[in-house]
């Protein structure tokens, strides 16, 4: 299993009780399926973050790209960089970003916005990019700990603290 499937199956695992199952999930989409999806009008364009859920109690996906990180740097594919930068015109944008390292030792989230000056700077001529990923970043030291925190900043989630409730 390649790292980054193996880095969507762990926090698809720990959320996957707290997801609205009546609502679409994709999880790690093969580029050529999301191809087809969009040639047959399923999608609007085929670029799709890696894990997109609806919480239980939102009313709008979450959507997170999901990746290793070598070095402190990602991969993504030209075609990523070109939908999701600002002036990118990808339906789907992720909200969020999730990654770790190869040895499952650390994990990170970043805003989407963390991204986007980066991507931005991106030339389009290459199929693939090696990108640095923000040094501004949350850092975990395990799995359960950031799909807490992906629990947390998804799409109108239910799951935030609730500033008026007090405890004893």
């Amino acid at each position: 299993m390649k790292q980054e499937h193996r880095l969507v199956a762990e926090i698809y695992r720990f959320v996957a009780p707290f997801i609205d199952t009546t609502k679409e999930i994709y999880l790690s989409l093969d580029g050529q399926a999301a191809k087809t999806a969009a040639g047959a009008g399923r999608f609007t364009d085929p670029d799709i973050p890696d894990l997109w859920f609806t919480l239980v109690g939102a009313s709008a996906p979450t959507r997170m790209e999901a990746k290793i990180l070598d070095k402190g740097a990602a991969l993504l594919m030209q075609s990523q960089i070109c939908a999701w930068r600002s002036t990118g015109s990808g339906s789907y944008k992720p909200s969020g970003w999730v990654a770790a390292n190869r040895e499952f030792t650390e994990f990170y989230y970043w805003p989407h916005s963390a991204f986007v000056s980066s991507l931005d700077r991106c030339a389009a001529a290459r199929k693939t990019h090696t990108l640095s990923a923000p040094k501004d970043r949350l850092a975990f030291s395990s799995i359960a700990e950031l799909a807490l925190h992906v629990l947390r900043v998804g799409e109108n989630s239910s799951f935030k603290p609730n500033p008026l409730h007090r405890s004893a």
